[in-house]
This record gives structure tokens, sequence and C-alpha cells, in this order.
């Protein structure tokens, strides 16, 4: 046989034809703007593209959607803007984005701490900290690291805004807020019988059987794939039974079984590390302040912005309905 870039002689014969192209031509739609006969380098490269086409016969049924697709961009494009933004969950995105970029914004920075900022963004990048923060000032730096810094800069004028707002209630929220930033480490098993946890329970206690094996052996859970053992996790992840039953629990001490969602469970506190008002930690909780004023914020954008865009009803609709 020819290759594909040998043009055919005209005292030969062209070969045969495999009649797979033919099939797949009445099964497949056909590009538009494509000709449906085969190209003009001949029927090898027609045989050839067709032995790289997928066996329809064991694909998925599925009619042409050009015209399904051609309705539903044609009803999106009559949308309004703001609705269709919405609509694809764009605009609350958008709504975020715009109200902590103001957060940050409002953040005033005498310069030598500002340039202190930066050089801690810079701290691990291959290169030299801005020297100042007039003008453009991100031309400075090498263009591959300008997106990685903008993030971090962002982030610590984030920081420091969440700070100003929020960092006297802090101390409370980190009260109100700590059993549930507790990690503990534990071990459970869930049975299907009282009378084998009763029994179980005993064993561990007055025998000091392996909690181990006994999971191994008697759970029910994925926990009989670590012998029982779950975590380290905050407690605040835990079902809230669970969470009550481990606040009561010393280390190494086993709570008698309890039923919990139509199981019986047996659990042992292993350890248990009380949560610390750290970093990441003040970070975490300013974030959680932040959250309620942030979704009444975007909630108050988006709204004003329909009553904005969307059009007034006729002068008709508010005779008729009192308005």
């Amino acid at each position: 046989m020819d290759s594909p870039d040998r043009p055919f002689s005209s005292d030969r014969e062209p070969e045969a034809i495999d009649p797979a192209p033919q099939k797949y031509a009445a099964s497949l739609p056909h590009p538009r703007g494509v000709p449906k006969s085969c190209p003009a380098k001949g029927p090898t490269t027609c045989t050839r593209a067709a032995e790289q086409r997928p066996d329809t016969d064991s694909m998925l049924a599925i009619p042409p959607l050009d015209d399904d697709l051609l309705r539903a961009a044609d009803a999106m494009a009559r949308l309004p803007l703001h609705q269709l933004l919405e609509q694809q969950g764009i605009l609350r995105n958008l709504a975020r984005e715009v109200a902590l970029n103001a957060l940050r914004q409002g953040v005033r920075l005498e310069r030598e701490e500002a340039l202190t900022l930066l050089g801690q963004a810079c701290a691990d990048l291959p290169c030299d900290p801005p020297t100042s923060l007039e003008d453009d000032w991100m031309v400075q730096l090498p263009e591959p690291l300008r997106d990685t810094l903008l993030q971090r800069w962002n982030a610590q004028l984030l920081q420091r805004a969440l700070a100003e707002h929020y960092g006297e209630k802090l101390e409370a929220h980190f009260l109100d807020r700590r059993q549930d930033l507790e990690q503990v480490v534990f071990r459970l098993m869930r049975l299907p019988q009282q009378g084998l946890a009763e029994e179980l329970y005993l064993r561990l206690v007055d025998d000091q059987a392996s909690f181990g094996e006994l999971a191994s052996l008697h759970s029910l859970g994925d926990e009989r794939m670590t012998r029982g053992i779950v975590g380290p996790i905050e407690c605040g992840q835990l079902h809230a039974g669970l969470r009550q039953v481990l606040h009561t629990l010393t280390e190494g001490q086993c709570h008698p079984p309890f039923l919990l969602e139509n199981t019986i469970h047996l659990v042992r506190l292993e350890h248990r590390r009380p949560a610390a008002l750290n970093a990441a930690t003040r970070l975490r909780l300013l974030e959680d302040l932040l959250q309620p004023d942030l979704q009444a914020w975007i909630e108050s954008g988006i709204d004003t912005l329909r009553r904005c865009l969307d059009p007034a009803p006729p002068l008709g609709t508010l005779v008729a309905t009192g308005g």
C-alpha cells in the first residue's frame, strides 16, 4: 500500500476502501463547513481516519446536540448579564472578592511596616523584595513570581484587616470554640448487640484485653481496619453525642457501651490535645468572625444590583397592584 504522502499513479487500480468510514459517516454528526467526501489525499487517508475513530457500536447513543446547544446558548444570551452571572454562580463569587478587596484596601500601613510585610511575603522566593511601593511596584519582580507574591500580599493585608476589625472579639470567640477545636485520639468499636458490647467492655476493664484486637474482630465500621484508632481529629468534626462522651473521659478511660444512631458504641480516650491560640488558630477564628458580615455584604450588594438593573414593572402593573 502506498504511503499517505505518495499520490496514486493513474495506471493503478485504487485499493479497496474499508466500509467503516461510510458506517461512521452515517452515525456521527458532520462538522460544519467540511465536505462529506474524503479529502483529496485519497482513500488511504479515509481508511486511516476510520481506523482512528472509536467503535460507535460500544458507545452510548447520543443524538446530535447542535440544535439543543444552540437553543440553550440563545436562551442564555437573552438574559440580562447580571442574571446570567447569578444563574451560573459567578456573581456571588465576584461579590465576595469585591468585598474582600474593599477590606484589604482599607488597611493603612506605614512605609517601613509595608516593606517588612513584603519582605516576609518574598521570604522563600528567588528574588529580592521590592524597595518601593510607589506606582506599579509589582514590575520590580520577575514576571513568573508576580502572581505568587500578589496572593501572599493580599493574604497579609486581609489578615491585618481582620485583626483590626475583629481582634477585640477574638479571645471570647476562642473560649466559645475551645472545646470544638480540641483534638483527640480515641479507640472505637461499633457493635450490633448490647450483650456483646457489655461482654467486651468487661474484658477491656477487668481483664485488660487489647482494644485493638477486639476492634479488629468485632467492630462493624472501618475502624476495624485501624485496630479501632480514630484521629487525631477535632472534636467539632465528631457527632455531637460522641463528642459529649469524649469530653467526660480522661486519657486511658473506657466509657460503658452507649447507643448512638442505632448502633452500640464502645469508646476509649487515648490522647487529648487542648486547643491553643496560636497563629493558625487566630487566623481561622478571625475568618470565622468575618463570615456573617461577609455574607451580609454579599447579599446586600447582590440585592442592590438586582434593584438597579432589573427592568421596572410597567406603570399599569403598579396601578393594578396598588404600588
